[in-house]
C-alpha cells in the first residue's frame, strides 16, 4: 500500500468516524423528537455522500477519466451543498415549510443540471478542465444566502436571550464560510475540499449544540412542571376547613346545603384532575371550575362577595386554574380585606388576533411595582405557564385603595389552512392504500389456499 492510498484512508476514516458517532447518538437520544432524529440522520448520510463524491472527483481528475462522469460526479457536489444546508435549518425548525430555502435548492439543482448539455453553469474540456460558465457562482449565492436565513431561524427558534449562546452557531456558520472562501482561493487539487471539511466540523457540533439547548429545554419544562404540580396540589386547608363550616351553618335549608356540597365535592375533584390532565384546558372549563369557586366563597361571604361574568369570547384554551388564580387573590387579597366587601368583574374579550380575560376588583389595591418586584410566586407561576404553553403574557395594574385588574392576554394560533388540507389529504390517501394493499393480500392468501 502505498503512502499517498495510506494518507487518502487516513483522511477518509478522520472524517466518517465522527459523523458514524453522532449518528448513532443521535438515534439513542431521548431528548431529541422523531422528526430531527430522521433529519439529522439524513443529513449524516448526505454529508458522509459529499465525502465519497469529493474523494471520487479527485481519483477522476488524477486519472483524466471520462468528461460525463466527471460531470455527473461535479453537479452531484454542487447540487447536494445547499441540500445540507437546508437540513441544518430543518433541524432547528422541523414544523415548518420553508418555502424560500425550498425553491432555492430546487433552483440550485436546476442550473446544475444544465451541465449535461450547455456551458450555462460548468462543463469540462475533452481533457477533463473545469470551464466555468456565467451561473457558476450559484451553489456559492446560494448557500450563503441559506446560511444567513439558518441564523434568522435560530434567533426566532430559540428566542434566545442570552446573546453569548450565539456564539457556537455563529462560529459554525463562519467555518463554513471560511471553507467556501479556501476553496475559491485554492486551485490545487485535494482529495476533500475545505468546504466539506468543515460542514462535517460543522454537523458535529452542530449536533452537539442542538443537544444542549434540549436538554436545557427539557430541564426548563421539569422544572416547571413541578412548579405547576405543587401548585395544584396545594388545596388549601383553611378554605376547606370554612367552606365546610359554612355548609354546616346553613339551617333549614337542605337543598342549598346539598348543592353546596355537591359543588365542593366537583370543586375538589377538579383540582385533582387538573393536577393529571394536560396543561391545557377549554376556557370553558376553567370558568365552569371558577364558577364553583365563586358559588362556595359567596357561601362563606354572603353578600360581602358580588361577581359579574362579561363572557364574550370562550372558544380558546388556557392553563388550567390560570384564572382561579387570579379570582382567588381578587376576593381573598382583595375585597374581603375591605369591611364592606366589594365587586370582582370577570369578562372575556376576542380583540386584534388574541384574547384577553380581565378580572378587575374594587379592593384594597397593591403596589403592583413593589410586588412583581419581589416576584409574587403565583403571579410569576402565572405568566411563566402562560408564556411557555400559549406564548400569552399577564399584565397586572393596582392602586392602594383603588382595586386591581389583571388581564390575561392569549395569542390566537396561526393555522396553515393549506397545510391542513394537505395533511389531510396524505393521510386519505394513506388509509385507502392501506386498505387496498391489505385487500390485495387476502386475495393472495385466498388465491394460494385455493391452488393448494
Amino acid at each position: 500500500m502505498t503512502k499517498d492510498v495510506l494518507d487518502g484512508i487516513i483522511i477518509f476514516l478522520s472524517l466518517v468516524i465522527p459523523l458514524l458517532g453522532v449518528f448513532v447518538f443521535c438515534f439513542l437520544d431521548r431528548f431529541v423528537d422523531k422528526k430531527r432524529k430522521w433529519t439529522f440522520m439524513l443529513l449524516v448520510v448526505l454529508v458522509i455522500s459529499l465525502i465519497f463524491q469529493n474523494y471520487i472527483e479527485y481519483y477522476l481528475i488524477e486519472y483524466h477519466v471520462n468528461v460525463t462522469a466527471r460531470t455527473f460526479i461535479s453537479v452531484y457536489g454542487y447540487d447536494i451543498r445547499p441540500i445540507i444546508i437546508l437540513l441544518f435549518i430543518f433541524l432547528v425548525s422541523p414544523n415548518k415549510r420553508h418555502y424560500i430555502p425550498n425553491i432555492l435548492v430546487a433552483i440550485n439543482f436546476l442550473i446544475y443540471t444544465t451541465a449535461f448539455y450547455s456551458n450555462l453553469s460548468v462543463s469540462f474540456t475533452q481533457d477533463n478542465h473545469f470551464v466555468g460558465g456565467p451561473l457558476r457562482y450559484t451553489c456559492l449565492i446560494i448557500s450563503s444566502i441559506l446560511l444567513v436565513y439558518n441564523m434568522y431561524v435560530i434567533m426566532k427558534e430559540f428566542n434566545i436571550e442570552k446573546k453569548k449562546n450565539l456564539l457556537i452557531p455563529l462560529f459554525l456558520t463562519l467555518i463554513v464560510v471560511i471553507g467556501i472562501i479556501v476553496d475559491m482561493f485554492v486551485s490545487e487539487t485535494h482529495r476533500v475540499d475545505y468546504i466539506t471539511i468543515m460542514i462535517v466540523a460543522a454537523t458535529v457540533f452542530y449536533y452537539i449544540w442542538l443537544h444542549i439547548q434540549f436538554v436545557y429545554r427539557h430541564e426548563n419544562d421539569l422544572l416547571a412542571q413541578q412548579k405547576i404540580q405543587i401548585a395544584l396540589s396545594q388545596i388549601k386547608p383553611h378554605f376547606i376547613y370554612n367552606t365546610l363550616n359554612a355548609i354546616q351553618d346553613i339551617e333549614d335549608m337542605p337543598e342549598e346545603a346539598q348543592k353546596a356540597i355537591v359543588d365542593f365535592a366537583k370543586y375538589l375533584r377538579e383540582n385533582l384532575d387538573f393536577l393529571t390532565a394536560s396543561n391545557l384546558i377549554p376556557f370553558n372549563k376553567e370558568l365552569e371550575h371558577v364558577s364553583k369557586y365563586v358559588s362556595l366563597e359567596k357561601l362563606r361571604f354572603q353578600d360581602k362577595i358580588n361577581i359579574i361574568f362579561d363572557i364574550q369570547a370562550k372558544d380558546f384554551f388556557i392553563p388550567s386554574l390560570s384564572l382561579q388564580m387570579i379570582v382567588e387573590n381578587a376576593i381573598k387579597h382583595g375585597i374581603t380585606k375591605k369591611y364592606e366587601g366589594g365587586t370582582v368583574k370577570i369578562s372575556s374579550i376576542e380583540k386584534d388576533n388574541k384574547y384577553y380575560i380581565v378580572v378587575e376588583d374594587d379592593g384594597v389595591g397593591f403596589d403592583a411595582n413593589k410586588v412583581i418586584g419581589q416576584t409574587h410566586l403565583g403571579f410569576k407561576n402565572s405568566r411563566e405557564r402562560l408564556r411557555h404553553f400559549v406564548d400569552g403574557d399577564l399584565i397586572i395594574e393596582s392602586e392602594i385603595d383603588k382595586g386591581t385588574k389583571v388581564t390575561i392576554v392569549i395569542p390566537k394560533k396561526k393555522e396553515n389552512k393549506d397545510e391542513g388540507y394537505n395533511s389531510r389529504w396524505w393521510k386519505a390517501c394513506y388509509k385507502y392504500i392501506k386498505k387496498k394493499f391489505k385487500w390485495y393480500c387476502r386475495r393472495r392468501k385466498y388465491y394460494y389456499l385455493r391452488q393448494k
